[in-house]
């Protein structure tokens, strides 16, 4: 059993709060922070595990593992005051502020760690990134999704650019549909079709393994198909090196507190 507390309950720490208390054979104790109080509220309601404290100081006493989910530019005042203990463990979901930042702002505190999880989270599913691997946050986050462990903090901005993608995905995803429906196929049948076949091939990606992983785009067509026919015009026309140069300028011009 753990004992963790949230500082800011928003839209991620929601969702990881109900990641967490539905999943079975974890009996965790969860502490939310006043703020959002709506958010705070309505989990405390749903979920016997969880206890929406009146303050933030009162989530720090309580709580083995503190998660740090407010605003990063609401970060130095939220934290101003608070007293933390040096047997706490301080996982921190602000982004663009790496553990080290984060390390002289929670003291005497000094276990610190950066989480980067997905909105998937809220279905157990999806990549959640913990840098450095502190094993009682592992422990704790197991079932929510993927684990991904960094030692170095240095590559953490790596994979939150990485997934910079996932509104472009949706874009891609809402224009196939939008064009099944211009060929005269209702909405409801065009949108079940396309986010049932982009399922199964996240699926098939995942469950292949990676010597195999670069053989999934030719095992996916036939010689003069359609979808060969498509991905070579894409190819032919730069579609994937613009989506790694957009990848890439972001990564470039990023910055790190």
């Amino acid at each position: 059993m753990a004992r963790i507390g949230f500082l800011g309950v928003g839209t991620i720490s929601e969702a990881m709060v109900r990641a967490m208390a539905g999943r079975e054979g974890h009996d965790d104790q969860i502490f939310l922070s006043p703020r959002s109080q709506e958010r705070s509220s309505r989990l405390a309601d749903e979920f016997p595990s969880c206890l929406r404290c009146e303050s933030n100081q009162a989530v720090i006493d309580a709580s083995e593992i503190v998660v740090l989910g407010m605003r990063p530019q609401q970060l130095d005042e939220a934290l101003e005051g608070l007293v933390f203990r040096d047997d706490q463990v301080i996982a921190s979901l602000i982004a663009g502020t790496p553990p080290s930042g984060i390390a002289p702002l929670v003291a005497p505190a000094h276990r610190v760690c950066q989480l980067i999880p997905l909105p998937a989270i809220a279905l157990r599913r999806g990549p959640l990134v913990i840098s450095p691997p502190i094993p009682e946050v592992v422990a704790a986050l197991a079932g929510l999704g993927e684990i991904v462990t960094l030692d170095d903090e240095s590559l953490i901005r790596t994979l939150s650019c990485a997934s910079a993608f996932m509104s472009t995905y949706y874009e891609m995803q809402n224009a196939l549909i939008a064009w099944i429906v211009e060929q005269g196929i209702d909405e409801e049948t065009a949108s079940r079709y396309v986010r049932a076949e982009l399922d199964g091939l996240a699926a098939v990606g995942l469950a292949t393994r990676d010597a195999e992983r670069l053989a999934l785009p030719m095992e996916h067509q036939t010689k003069g198909g359609l979808n060969e026919r498509v991905r070579a015009q894409l190819l032919a026309s730069g579609w994937f090196g613009t989506l790694i140069d957009a990848i890439d300028s972001t990564y470039r011009g990023a910055r790190l507190r």
